[in-house]
């Protein structure tokens, strides 16, 4: 019961994450209107200097939104204890890129307050700050693509009566992890679809993740839901 108790504590802090991540999304003004890879250091100086607040404030709430999402993956990593597996392998695969992947966007969102922090610096060493953050978000998608992928995986083999977690959730993994991977390559082009302001990059990347979580809480919900019943059936 204790446990169960846990899980629905972290469970219910996915409303307020949701909330912290949309409000991020719109205050960012480089996100609602994708900052263009082929800018130049003046035109990147000038959006730091135009929308220095609305920067400092997005970033530091995406930062605590990378952290407020750890405790959500391990809890889709403490589902997989019940899985039908003779090996823990895969959770700690997953344990590894589950704590990874929202570190690598924690990142970016640090540079993108470095280069909000002192908005009259040169206009060059912006533009290099601008540049490391959106590839760093953009192309930090391997360790997402690997934690669909184990999931998938840990999903297929759970060959129970009752999975952990319904048999089309690995195949929902397995489109989103194809989805993530365009993203990967920004860091080669400057212009089109698969830049980071592209539409591949940016807006299948994007919706992709957010597809992901909004189909994971429902799943998670679910599947604690059905644990409170056992439990009761079982008093």
């Amino acid at each position: 019961m204790r446990r169960t108790s846990g899980e629905l504590i972290i469970f219910w802090t996915l409303p307020g994450l949701g909330i912290a991540w949309i409000a991020a999304f719109f205050l960012f003004p480089g996100f609602v209107h994708p900052m263009s890879p082929r800018a130049s250091a003046d035109q990147v100086a000038a959006f730091y200097r135009d929308h220095t607040a609305r920067i400092r404030y997005s970033m530091i709430l995406l930062n605590w939104f990378c952290v407020a999402l750890i405790p959500i993956l391990m809890l889709i990593v403490e589902r997989m204890r019940g899985m039908a597996h003779r090996t823990p392998i895969l959770r700690y695969c997953m344990i590894g890129v589950a704590g990874a992947a929202p570190i690598a966007f924690l990142t970016a969102t640090v540079f993108w307050l470095l280069a909000a922090f002192e908005p009259n610096r040169s206009p060059a060493l912006t533009q290099l700050l601008n540049d490391l953050a959106w590839v760093t978000f953009t192309c930090g998608v391997p360790f997402l693509v690997a934690l669909c992928g184990f999931l998938a995986l840990a999903i297929f083999l759970d060959d129970q009566p009752q999975p952990v977690f319904p048999s089309w959730v690995a195949g929902f993994n397995v489109v989103v992890a194809i989805a993530l991977i365009p993203a990967g390559f920004a860091g080669l082009a400057h212009s089109g679809p698969f830049a980071w302001n592209g539409f591949v990059s940016f807006w299948v990347k994007n919706v992709a993740i957010a597809a992901w979580i909004v189909v994971m809480s429902v799943v998670l919900g679910q599947g604690l839901q059905r644990d409170r019943r056992l439990e009761a059936e079982t008093a």
